[in-house]
């Protein structure tokens, strides 16, 4: 899984079916630190053959285009580049839509009514190991995570909690209440980067693709309060 480092060039691939708004966000990324646009993609099927062939660190992605969806190429680009951070752009406010990108690996989910200049701090931000939703799609979420954990009620574990060491158990508490990878390597006195390679493991372990859905996890086997 490849790293960025804050002096790295990020590396980003668009992918969107309209091409004035993949031109537009382009040039405003283009102007930015410390981020360089690599590629871009019209559907789905070509955003998973780019993302093969350009290994970019994040992935800026639609939800809905022609032929494979948006949610369909980051469940492949999710496993076929395991160390790409994908974020879902879109104008769908849908929770369906969210459940299913999180559950597919992404690791970001905003609305296009973001201005767009604040797509550049994003992608920035969720290379720093975080993870970015709309607060409106948010509240919808930790609605989500509530009807998980009840539906967990009674149901016996998954069965794979116990590959987890005490401290990666202690680290998945820590990202699953959204601290993030620097506030939990001085919570733990640990290096960012020990931490780094705690979530890299809990996510194996578990058979994960992002934080997002670790915390998912979480709530489900009563590691927090999804309240």
């Amino acid at each position: 899984m490849s790293t960025v480092s804050a002096l790295d060039t990020v590396r980003v691939l668009i992918c969107d079916d309209h091409a004035v708004f993949r031109r537009g966000l382009a040039m405003v990324l283009a102007d930015g630190d410390g981020v360089e646009v690599v590629g871009e993609a019209c559907d789905g099927t070509e955003a998973v053959e780019r993302a093969r062939e350009l290994q970019p660190d994040v992935v800026l992605m639609d939800v809905r285009m022609p032929g494979l969806t948006g949610i369909d190429a980051t469940r492949r680009i999710a496993t076929a580049v395991p160390g790409c951070r994908i974020v879902m752009l879109t104008v769908s406010d849908e929770e369906d839509d969210l459940y299913e990108a999180v559950k597919a690996g992404a690791v970001g989910y905003l609305l296009k009514d973001v201005s767009i200049e604040e797509v550049g701090d994003a992608v920035r931000s969720v290379v720093a190991g975080h993870s970015l939703i709309t607060p409106s799609m948010a509240a919808k979420l930790v609605t989500e995570f509530s009807a998980l954990a009840r539906r967990a009620e009674g149901r016996p574990a998954a069965g794979a909690m116990h590959s987890l060491t005490d401290r990666e158990i202690e680290v998945l508490r820590l990202v699953s209440t959204g601290r993030t990878n620097r506030d939990i390597a001085e919570k733990l006195f640990i290096s960012e980067n020990t931490v780094k390679n705690h979530v890299r493991n809990i996510l194996d372990k578990l058979h994960l693709h992002s934080r997002t859905e670790a915390a998912m996890y979480a709530v489900r086997e009563h590691l927090i309060d999804p309240g």
